[in-house]
């Protein structure tokens, strides 16, 4: 049984704690108490940007996501390719590359307008190739790609076919000490209806014989990456040290018309 003394210690108690929640604006209808969420982590998204051509106009973006407030863009690290700035409210980086074809590292560097204020880093590279002057549908004139990715196309062949042969498509790799280069068509994925088939060839146009791992003593000629549904193509070359050697991209249609759209990707040139 509760005793009349504990039943009033119990009830002052109440009226105490009572007051103080009052003073402290009460658990949520005051107002008070520190609520909200916190902002979103603030993070650049890219991580990989075009490749740019010699004297051409070049425009990409670094984006974010998170942060509180607007955005201020600045190279951290290093520095861009000559030709090419970088606007600090956008992300945007724009301009002509005015060479040398190099690729060029650097870091941006992305902080918010919030208290306290938040940042992020991102390593990115820019490679910039020399512009492919007329077609280059020979050896002669090939375009000299590095390490990236490059939009091309296939074009025209003229109508009718008696008139110009389908075009096809030459690329100069060069390396300068022992690689492993892959080189990726990207054409299907794209939307793109190229069936592509490539060669990796000397300077007499004889295909080589030193792709597909593990071994690389296969013949370097591929189309399809899965037979009849995948139709991109894919191949990979090992090198023993410094060479060049040329990538031949087709049409297996032969016909080439209106312009068929492709990405190629070059990796592992040393």
């Amino acid at each position: 049984m509760t005793t009349p003394v504990h039943r009033g210690f119990r009830i002052a108690a109440l009226l105490l704690a009572s007051a103080v929640l009052a003073a402290c604006g009460g658990g949520g209808g005051g107002g008070g108490g520190g609520g909200g969420n916190p902002p979103a982590a603030l993070n650049i998204t890219t991580t990989t940007l075009q490749a740019g051509v010699i004297g051409a106009a070049y425009n990409q973006t670094v984006t974010a996501t998170g942060g509180t407030g607007s955005r201020n863009f600045a190279v951290t690290v290093g520095a861009l390719p000559p030709g090419l700035t970088l606007n600090a409210g956008t992300g945007s980086i724009s301009g002509s590359p005015a060479g040398p074809a190099a690729t060029t590292n650097f870091s941006v560097t992305v902080a918010d307008a919030g208290t306290p204020q938040q940042t992020d880093t991102q390593a990115l590279s820019i490679t910039i190739v020399v512009t492919a002057v007329g077609r280059n549908d020979s050896i002669g004139s090939a375009t000299p790609l590095t390490n990236g990715s490059f939009d091309a196309s296939i074009s025209p062949s003229g109508h009718p076919n008696t008139v110009f042969n389908p075009d096809e498509d030459y690329y100069r790799i060069t390396t300068t000490a022992a690689s492993t280069v892959t080189v990726d068509i990207d054409a299907q994925t794209i939307g793109s209806t190229l069936d592509s088939v490539i060669e990796i060839v000397g300077q007499n146009g004889v295909p080589l014989a030193t792709c597909t791992a593990p071994a690389f003593n296969s013949v370097c000629v591929h189309d399809d990456e899965q037979l009849g549904v995948i139709l991109d193509s894919l191949l990979t070359i090992q090198v023993a040290g410094a060479a060049t050697f040329f990538v031949h991209v087709v049409d297996w249609r032969g016909d080439a018309r209106p312009d068929l759209l492709y990405t190629i990707e070059i990796s592992g040139i040393n």
